[in-house]
């Protein structure tokens, strides 16, 4: 999971004038009611059936259309303003799902419900960022204090959404905990046992990460990111044809997340490497003088181990050694340019496995291409 992004920049509002402000198309409600008289004491607490009976068949227009006009009856309804949110997400409207979850929130700030949909929203569904997905991770771990153990299903789902938020922090040590829990009250889930092998894997205790996603995948073949996973990992065994088989059925089950990857030999790609270095600015290529570049297949173990916690295996490239005038007497290096694909924000340099930090290592910057070529879609992106 895939760096740190920017905080979010202030947006300016512009007010429309009531008398220019476009008109909006009356929501359909036919479907939302019966033949009966509509204006009874049961209409709320009918819509929100029809709106719960239009989620559990993927109908989302008419399960927002009911919840809203269930909302505008009251407004304090929590049940209406859940309904509105999930709606709202399903169909992709995220910013306007946030702002129904707020005033949810609002309304009822321990409501494990309220708290389960909205760290949802901001762990899996809106763009990611490390603030989004803290916020996420808060609101996860305040539904877990508040919902009740009888609610296993519940319950469950909070410690998924903690270990997955977690997981996209770069803490997958911490990560482990919560998912552990989460089985517990769900042992059958699958997703819990992905994301409980991705922790493993990025802290690379890979024997661990391919019972998981094996385990996985014997309950859901077409499992495509089980499946990209344990290819990670059959290939760093040296298992190079099952992680052929299992990276086809990643692409076979989900092309656009997996797609085939640019064919671009080692030999292509440490030229490609070559040029795009000499064509640096000049002050650039000075300090490089120093630090030569290089390429690699992938991450060596020993590398990723250095450090406590591992980095981890999808790393883009490593600094090897000491940041450049520094003295090596007592410094460790922990600093420099270490890209990461799709999870977690790190960014570190490492000292060789076994090395001093007595005497200055070796310094390198590694590019490994498996890695950066499953980041890119095209040839012409990398």
């Amino acid at each position: 999971m895939p760096a740190a992004s920017a905080p979010v920049s202030a947006r300016a509002q512009v007010l429309v004038p009531p008398t220019l402000a476009p008109e909006r198309t009356p929501r359909p409600l036919r479907r939302c009611f019966s033949d009966r008289p509509a204006w009874q004491d049961s209409l709320v607490a009918d819509l929100l059936d029809r709106a719960h009976e239009f989620l559990d068949t993927a109908d989302n227009e008419g399960a927002l259309a009911c919840a809203e006009e269930a909302a505008r009856q009251t407004p304090r309804s929590l049940e209406a303003q859940v309904d509105r949110a999930i709606a709202l997400a399903r169909l992709s409207r995220l910013e306007e799902a946030r702002e129904v979850l707020t005033l949810a929130l609002a309304l009822a700030p321990q409501d494990p419900e309220v708290l389960e949909v909205a760290a949802d929203l901001y762990v899996n569904q809106l763009p990611p960022s490390a603030e989004r997905t803290a916020i996420g991770l808060e609101y996860a771990r305040r539904g877990g204090r508040t919902v009740s153990p009888r609610d296993r299903q519940r319950a469950g789902r909070l410690a998924l959404l903690e270990g997955q938020a977690l997981i996209d922090l770069g803490r997958s040590a911490d990560a482990l905990r919560p998912l552990a829990s989460a089985l517990k009250h769900r042992p059958d889930d699958r997703a819990t046992r992905y994301e409980q092998g991705v922790a493993l894997f990025e802290l690379c205790r890979f024997d661990e990460a391919r019972t998981a996603f094996e385990r996985v995948l014997a309950k859901d073949p077409g499992h495509a990111h089980a499946a990209y996973h344990l290819g990670l990992v059959a290939e760093r065994a040296g298992d190079a044809d099952l992680a052929s088989r299992s990276f086809a059925a990643a692409t076979l089950n989900d092309p656009k997340s997996f797609p085939d990857l640019p064919v671009i030999s080692a030999a292509q790609f440490a030229a490609v490497v070559r040029a795009k270095v000499a064509a640096l600015p000049p002050d650039v290529l000075a300090f490089l003088g120093q630090v030569p570049v290089t390429t690699a297949e992938m991450p060596d173990v020993e590398d990723l181990i250095a450090e406590s916690p591992p980095l981890s295996p999808t790393i883009l490239g490593l600094y090897r050694g000491l940041p450049l005038g520094r003295d090596p007497d007592g410094e460790s290096a922990s600093r420099a340019a270490a890209g990461r694909i799709g999870r977690g924000h790190q960014a570190r340099a490492v000292v060789p496995h076994g090395a001093s930090t007595s005497a200055p290592p070796e310094r390198a910057i590694v590019l490994y291409r498996r890695n950066i070529l499953r980041s890119t879609r095209h040839e012409s992106e990398l």
